[in-house]
């Protein structure tokens, strides 16, 4: 059966190096400690870092979304952030303060911190719910770490990416082609196949690469019948008409509306798709958004009856984004002089690391389809009240919107983008 698929992968970091590299390598594991597997994760939807990682997620949304106002925009503020707490283990002084800035403005203590992604990265990889034995959406969340094997990358480093982040550790020479070939397949692997090819070389003064991959399928807990998807008019941001797949369907969905825009929320199990439509110009709402706008229209949904127009989408995009992360404060980084990762390796022997490439690729594709949970949306109606409206408010996304797909639980924005054509891709 087709499902919903959304892939968000791959953020590349690529650290770079000075000095030359030997010529022989064994690709190995360099495992230095196991993964904390939790039964009973502790997550919070106020959780203070859940908060900063979705405030992340936004002010990256309004960065690119001023450089590509008529362009589909697609993020994965979780894949960002876990990253950058794997990073940020590796680094020092100013360097860690700049990272910490945008993923942990709170300041929890370096333990602490690593138990709160632990405990996320146990919950996100056991979300959803069962049919039989079949799980009703697909988190996974990976990482690896590829290393020069002449690198002398410290053990506390690996100890805490392993055991806190579970994160693969390979020792190669990047000089080799068959380093480049285990990369990809690497990434084929974790992104079931959807990214192919990914890595085309490699530059020579390459000292470490750091990947996450973060892939969701979910049904729609509520499908939308295929029969009543019609060619229907979306109208862009010019004023110019395109045809798509409309999905239709009449149904009680939570529901929000005030002068500035209509919300709906989709439910797949133990995550949710909001959609947002604004009346007026999409680029002055998403200058404005922010975590707080997004709790006030969680705190005034209304599960009611609602006409929904909702277009088919697929695209998929790559975004460079050094120079955004620059602009929201985390600038040493990118500075072969005054980078700090000494917490992965130290300044000798050639070697002075700091991050010479940071790029998001994701992937979406929205449809009809789905399973149908009698339960849990008897458990949705339970608590509803009667229809305000005798007739039921058009919820028509026929021009530009944006999306945020959140875990429930955490409210955790999984990804998050803008629609300005369904036909893009």
């Amino acid at each position: 059966m087709k499902k919903i698929r959304l892939l968000c992968v791959l953020l590349i970091f690529v650290l770079a190096m000075t000095g030359c590299k030997s010529q022989v390598s064994v690709l190995q594991l360099n495992k230095q400690g196991e993964f904390k597997k939790i039964q009973e994760p502790q997550v919070s939807n106020k959780d203070a870092l859940y908060l900063a990682s979705n405030a992340l997620g936004i002010r990256l949304l309004q960065e690119i979304s001023e450089e590509k106002q008529k362009e589909n925009i697609i993020l994965s503020p979780t894949s960002l952030s876990t990253v950058l707490a794997v990073l940020g283990n590796g680094a020092a002084d100013e360097t860690r303060a700049e990272i910490n800035g945008l993923i942990d403005p709170e300041g929890f203590l370096p333990e602490e911190l690593n138990e709160k992604y632990c405990n996320l990265i146990n919950h996100l990889n056991n979300a959803g719910y069962k049919e039989g034995e079949k799980r009703t959406t697909l988190v996974e969340l990976a990482n690896s770490i590829w290393m020069e094997e002449r690198l002398p990358v410290k053990d506390a480093f690996l100890r805490t990416a392993n055991e806190y982040y579970n994160t693969e550790v390979y020792n190669v020479n990047f000089a080799e082609d068959g380093t480049k070939n285990a990369i990809n397949q690497w990434i084929e692997g974790k992104t079931h196949n959807r990214i192919r090819n990914h890595i085309a070389d490699i530059d020579p003064q390459t000292a470490m690469y750091i990947f996450n991959s973060l892939y969701f399928q979910g049904k729609w807990q509520n499908k939308f019948d295929k029969s009543e998807t019609q060619k229907e008019d979306f109208e862009l941001r010019n004023g110019d008409k395109v045809t798509v797949d409309m999905m239709n369907a009449e149904r009680r969905i939570s529901y929000y509306e005030d002068d500035k825009i209509q919300a709906g929320k989709f439910d797949y199990y133990g995550c949710s798709m909001l959609v947002i439509l604004p009346k007026g110009n999409i680029d002055g709402y998403i200058s404005q958004l922010s975590n707080g706008e997004l709790d006030k229209i969680d705190d005034s949904f209304d599960h009611i009856k609602v006409k929904i127009k909702l277009p088919k989408f697929s695209f998929g995009q790559k975004n460079q984004l050094n120079d955004y992360l620059t602009a929201l404060g985390m600038k040493t980084a990118f500075d072969i002089e005054k980078a700090d990762f000494t917490g992965i390796a130290d300044r000798s022997d050639g070697f002075n690391l700091y991050i010479d490439d940071i790029a998001q690729e994701c992937f979406i594709s929205v449809d009809e389809e789905g399973t149908e949970a009698a339960a849990l949306t008897s458990v949705l109606l339970a608590g509803a009240a009667p229809p305000k409206e005798i007739v039921p408010p058009e919820f028509y996304v026929e021009r530009p919107f944006l999306f945020i797909i959140r875990d429930n639980r955490t409210g955790l924005m999984l990804f998050m983008g803008k629609v300005e054509n369904p036909l893009d891709n």
